[in-house]
């Protein structure tokens, strides 16, 4: 079911749904009284939630695009999509199941519908408006003119009937089918036309809809015009009309219509003062709806101004909403994008098996796997070779590579990036991380529903595991990265009890790099140039000195790069995404969150675990907070955050120095490598596309709406 306005018919649909477990209730959420908004003590909500779930969109899908989000979200074979104001009578939706099992060859059934039962007689039947057969080009032209279309049913029929174009108030579907065709079009937004567009698609393939009054359903009719209004119902009406002719009917026949739109606009303007539309609440509101029908018809269907409200961009979801909507599916054509899986593991044995079945089990395909281990000494090398087989059996290639030394996260990165087949996109996993199936799908969806993007990195919903007694709610590992004004940069919800919040899809400013989707020319066009690599080599022990010293970290600052260098390898242990996340950005990159897309991260590395971790670690730490605004702060962000990073500066100081003198190196090896710094961070600076003020918003900000 989706919903969009009122929530009071939610209390009633509750109420007469049965209380069976063969029957899933999943009411998606467009807006714009949501649970977690004005109307959050409605009891409609708690009266679904109590009976299904609730799947938020955070903005208005349509009626198309959120039964897409629903069917996706429903575990079921058949599928019954419901408005609002229609529900089951008793023994309803075993009908429909019973009707099924009768039809075999029935893509689908079209209950009876019954209008409310105010007066005693049972309601009145209303198979005259919702079966119809599909409307010739003719009618449709005649309909832009104002002429009633002629194609209602004028008798109801039997049951098994075939009926072409049953109204989706009430239609069931089987989920072959409605897969096999694609779904409800998103293109007929926000309502109107989608259910003639899939009814026309079934036809086309040969796939009967039959009528089944077994199953009765109370409807009441024009709920969506009345809380929409006149003018926005007409503006729309019309203009999915022009589409649904131009994609069934031809481009010359839309022309047409759109001809004789204004015609037949400004005929029913003149003929106002005596025949007022019986959609219209007065004469006054029909005049405005006629003009800016007519208004849109003239310009193409430029939306007026004052409009969005219209889209239902209700994004007053937050914590406590239910499960979020998923993106709309890619569209069919072409071949799928292909996506190469790198991982870099250091003493990560145990954590194989697992990492390896969940990848096994992504649907996703082309698919690839590239591990890159640094100098592990638990045996994870020889389990990687003991578990290929997991990979292989799947038909997921594995190239595994060991390295002599630890270089880094960053540098085992770049060497699996140097190393991976050429592939649309680059799927960064720990190997404590455990994707669910349709991970990497999900990511893909989003950031092909963004066309108008250039969409760089998507990164998902990452949970902790479960608590081993099994209580509570499981916690939240990220959500997507932000940025503090004391130049922290913090997975969103990390720690947090997972109770449904971050529910929609959203701008975030970085990904983390334990399970996040990267595109390749992404990557490639924010990667370090030649000349930031460049610097003469280091002819003393500074490093090792420092106990930051490696064969990679020496790279870095001097000689040869052995392949792209897409995160730096100065970033050894921590804050490499989020250093990536900048260079993405001020190229000109988007970084999305979907918060479908699912996935488990045990996570060692935690602040809160500092104590126990190695002091070479953190060391590398320390190091890196400087470095990130050595690259990245512009001095008018230096002034804005000045006051909150100083604090924040000075406490590190004298945590390090009473707590943490093992780190002290680290201040001693940036003030050694200044000047180096200094040309790196100008040749980084030199490759900048957007102003420092369009990164400067994000400084604070959790998350932008999309």
């Amino acid at each position: 079911m989706v919903h969009w306005g009122d929530p009071a018919p939610l209390a009633e649909l509750a109420a007469a749904w049965p209380d069976d477990r063969r029957f899933e209730l999943v009411v998606v959420d467009n807006g714009p009284f949501t649970p977690s908004g004005e109307f959050a003590d409605h009891p409609g909500w708690e009266a679904v939630r109590r009976r299904g779930r609730v799947v938020s969109a955070g903005r208005n899908l349509g009626f198309a695009g959120g039964a897409n989000a629903g069917a996706r979200e429903a575990r079921g074979e058949l599928l019954l999509i419901l408005n609002p104001d229609a529900r089951p009578e008793e023994g309803a939706l075993e009908a429909l199941v019973e009707g099924f099992r009768r039809n075999p060859r029935a893509a689908g059934l079209a209950p009876r519908l019954l209008g409310e039962d105010s007066r005693g007689d049972g309601g009145e039947p209303q198979f005259a408006w919702q079966l119809r057969g599909l409307p010739s080009a003719a009618q449709l032209l005649a309909h832009a003119v104002g002429i009633p279309a002629a194609s209602e049913a004028r008798a109801e029929p039997a049951a098994g009937d075939a009926v072409e174009q049953p109204a989706a108030a009430a239609l069931a579907l089987r989920r072959e089918t409605y897969e096999a065709a694609g779904g409800f079009d998103p293109a007929f937004h926000p309502a109107w036309f989608e259910d003639v567009d899939l009814a026309a698609r079934l036809v086309a393939a040969g796939r009967p809809l039959l009528y089944w009054p077994d199953a009765t359903f109370r409807h009441a009719l024009g709920g969506t015009v009345g809380q929409l209004g006149y003018g926005r119902f007409l503006w729309t009406y019309q203009r999915n009309l022009v589409t649904y002719l131009g994609k069934h009917h031809g481009a010359a026949t839309a022309a047409l219509a759109r001809l004789l739109l204004p015609a037949g606009l400004l005929l029913r303007l003149a003929l106002l003062p005596v025949r007022k539309p019986k959609r219209a609440a007065t004469r006054a509101a029909a005049a405005r709806g006629l003009a800016g029908a007519l208004a849109g018809a003239l310009t193409g269907w430029r939306r007026p101004r004052g409009w969005t409200a219209a889209r239902g961009a209700a994004r007053t979801a937050d914590a406590g909403a239910s499960a979020p909507s998923p993106p709309p599916p890619r569209p069919g054509g072409g071949d799928p994008p292909s996506v190469a899986v790198c991982m870099v593991t250091r003493n990560s044995r145990h954590d194989l098996a697992g990492c390896f079945a969940a990848v096994a089990a992504l649907e996703h395909r082309p698919l690839a796997v590239v591990l890159v281990d640094c100098a592990s000494t638990d045996g994870t090398v020889a389990e990687a070779e003991a578990r290929r087989g997991l990979l292989e059996e799947a038909g997921v290639p594995l190239t595994l590579l060991p390295l002599a030394e630890n270089r880094g996260f960053a540098g085992g990165m770049n060497t699996a990036l140097a190393a991976a087949p050429e592939a649309d996109w680059v799927l960064s996993l720990n190997a404590d991380a455990r994707p669910e199936p349709d991970y990497i799908d999900r990511l893909l969806d989003r950031a092909a529903a963004h066309p108008e993007l250039a969409v760089g990195a998507v990164t998902g919903r990452l949970l902790r595991p479960p608590a081993a007694d099994g209580e509570g709610a499981p916690l939240i590992d990220a959500c997507g990265m932000r940025l503090t004004r004391t130049w922290r940069h913090l997975d969103r919800g990390s720690g947090e009890p997972d109770r449904g919040q971050y529910p929609r899809a959203e701008r975030v400013f970085g990904a983390t790099g334990a399970a996040s989707l990267f595109r390749r020319t992404a990557l490639e066009d924010a990667a370090l140039e030649d000349a930031a690599l460049e610097d003469a080599g280091l002819e003393d022990t500074a490093l090792e000195d420092a106990g930051l010293g490696d064969a990679a970290q020496t790279e870095a600052l001097g000689g040869e790069p052995t392949g792209p260098q897409v995160f730096d390898p100065l970033f050894h242990s921590f804050r490499e995404d989020a250093e990536l996340a900048f260079r993405l950005r001020e190229r000109g990159w988007e970084i999305l969150y979907e918060p479908t897309a699912r996935a488990e991260h045990r996570r060692f590395n935690l602040p809160s675990r500092r104590a126990a971790m190695p002091a070479a670690v953190n060391r590398h730490s320390l190091k890196n907070r400087y470095l990130l605004r050595v690259y990245h702060q512009t001095p008018g962000n230096l002034l804005k955050t000045l006051l909150p990073t100083l604090t924040r500066d000075l406490l590190a100081l004298g945590y390090v120095l009473l707590r943490e003198p093992s780190s002290l190196p680290a201040y001693a090896w940036l003030w050694r490598h200044r000047r180096r710094l200094a040309r790196r961070r100008r040749s980084i600076q030199a490759r900048r596309r957007r102003p420092a003020a369009e990164l400067d918003r994000w400084f604070g900000a959790s998350g932008r709406p999309l």
